[in-house]
């Protein structure tokens, strides 16, 4: 007898708690102010993978940053200029972008994102998983 009620309350939590189910909503992907007033967002070419996963930094509302594309920055996921080098011939430019929001965001650091800078999810694609990381 104590089991079947026991098992009658277990069986009745169930259903409550099914008709309350919600679905864990994805993260927003934050948007770039500056992207239609500076064009290096819009590059066709991608840098070389830098890495196989994002970056998590605290960025401050307001402020400017420059976030590498070419993926070869001594200071990823930021730039540092390294593209500049005539040697390399780079022929990717800088990302310069701010927040409106002062939080931690993921900032891409395959470099193959469609959001440029921030992380979309693309680092998880086979052929980015498969990649060789360069790291100068």
């Amino acid at each position: 007898m104590f089991v079947r009620s026991y098992l009658s309350k277990v069986a009745k939590n169930v259903v409550s708690s099914a008709n309350y189910a919600t679905k864990i909503s994805k993260p927003e992907i934050p948007k770039n102010p500056l992207s239609s007033i500076y064009t290096a967002a819009n590059q066709k070419e991608n840098g070389v993978v830098y890495d196989k996963k994002p970056f998590r930094l605290n960025l401050e509302a307001g402020k400017t940053y420059h976030w590498c594309l070419c993926g070869r920055s001594k200071s990823q996921p930021l730039c540092d200029g390294t593209h500049k080098d005539i040697y390399l011939k780079v022929t990717q430019r800088p990302v310069r972008f701010t927040v409106e929001k002062s939080k931690e965001y993921w900032l891409c650091n395959c470099k193959q994102t469609k959001n440029r800078p921030f992380c979309d999810g693309t680092h998880k694609q086979k052929e980015i998983q498969e990649a060789g990381t360069v790291r100068l």
